[in-house]
């Protein structure tokens, strides 16, 4: 059974960030929500962004391509985009595709926020 995809967005000023809060199933008919707004914050000139995939139930490879549409796009701004919250079938997907290392990823949305405010090594890494 599928879970509805729920997008949220919160805006963190300290960060100069976004945060995109993902819950549910990322697939063919949802990921074009995601894939939205995204582009959204970069048209509102914010290419800063975190995403909260802690409640990812499922992604399939339409999500994965919205995920990386999402990196280009924000790096293409000037931006960034970090993952926070990677684990169970997302992480698995992620390992498996070998695209793991290649998104900035965090343990969690404070983590990204600490990068995002310069206390982390980088922004990208």
């Amino acid at each position: 059974m599928s879970r509805e995809l729920v997008v949220q967005v919160t805006h963190h000023e300290e960060a100069d960030c976004a945060v995109l809060t993902v819950t549910g199933d990322i697939d063919r008919t949802s990921s074009p929500l995601l894939g939205d707004a995204i582009r959204e914050l970069i048209t509102g000139r914010r290419p800063r962004i975190v995403l909260d995939v802690a409640g990812v139930t499922f992604c399939d490879s339409n999500g994965l391509r919205t995920f990386l549409s999402g990196m280009t796009l924000t790096c293409d701004a000037g931006g960034w985009m970090r993952l926070a919250g990677v684990r169970g079938h997302f992480e698995r997907l992620l390992r498996m595709t070998d695209l793991y290392g290649f998104f900035a990823i965090d343990p969690d949305v404070l983590g990204s926020l600490r990068h995002a405010s310069g206390g982390g090594s980088s922004a990208q890494g």
